[in-house]
């Protein structure tokens, strides 16, 4: 029979700035994660964008949610209050450059909301054509966003 021994680790007791930057670094898997899953999407919507515009329509706003998600759910991290649920409003109140976006999705979210209403309906093609261009631009600047920090993070994560 053979002789199993025990392994000897050495304690694993983390300080608090190894276990703040796994968490930062957690985090950041998922974001880029959820970023991944967001440009999967796109691709699909781009696919299907001359064959079933009206899935298209709907993957691609799936991906600009998905996308919008990630910096709403970043957001969340450092604050005490909460955004709202619904991803526009709550890019809304993220201000600058993110509230750009949501206004700009206004005349998108409409479109998906008539879709909604009617299952013979089709996008608008511009509208299609312009989700598209619109969320792939976002979503690269999502991935900005998500490395822009990195390099301050893994050298002192003390400071978010």
């Amino acid at each position: 029979m053979a002789r199993t021994t025990q392994r000897r680790t050495a304690p694993t007791a983390l300080t608090g700035d190894a276990r703040s930057r796994r968490l930062l670094l957690a985090q950041l898997d998922q974001d880029q994660a959820d970023l991944e899953r967001a440009r999967d999407l796109l691709q699909q919507a781009r696919i299907l964008e001359g064959i079933d515009p009206r899935e298209g329509f709907e993957l691609v706003h799936r991906a600009a949610l998905r996308g919008a998600g990630v910096l709403v759910a970043r957001a969340n991290r450092s604050r005490r209050r909460r955004l709202p649920l619904n991803v526009w409003t709550a890019l809304e109140k993220l201000g600058g450059e993110e509230a750009e976006r949501a206004e700009a999705l206004r005349p998108l979210v409409a479109e998906r909301s008539r879709l909604d209403r009617d299952a013979h309906a089709l996008p608008a093609p511009e509208l299609l054509r312009r989700h598209l261009e619109e969320t792939s631009a976002h979503l690269d600047h999502v991935a900005r966003e998500l490395v822009a920090d990195l390099p301050d993070l893994l050298a002192d994560p003390g400071q978010r």
